[in-house]
C-alpha cells in the first residue's frame, strides 16, 4: 500500500512539479524523492514515470483530467 508521503509525492509529480520542486515543497532531498518514486513504481508494478502520472490522475490525486 502507498503511504501518505507516497501519495503526496505522486500528487505533486502529477501536477507537473520536478523532483527538485517536490523536494523543496516537502523538505526532502532530491535523492529521497527519486528513491521514493522508484519504490512507488515497484509497489504499483510500473516502470515509467508517465505511468505514475496516469495513475495519479486516474485516482483523482490532482485536479487534472
Amino acid at each position: 500500500p502507498l503511504t501518505q508521503r507516497d501519495i503526496e509525492i505522486l500528487r505533486l509529480l502529477a501536477e507537473g512539479n520536478s523532483l527538485t520542486q517536490i523536494g523543496e515543497a516537502l523538505g526532502l532531498a532530491y535523492k529521497t524523492v527519486a528513491n521514493t518514486l522508484s519504490r512507488i513504481k515497484e509497489k504499483l508494478g510500473v516502470t515509467h514515470t508517465a505511468d505514475l502520472i496516469r495513475i495519479a490522475i486516474g485516482r483523482g490525486l490532482t485536479d487534472l483530467r
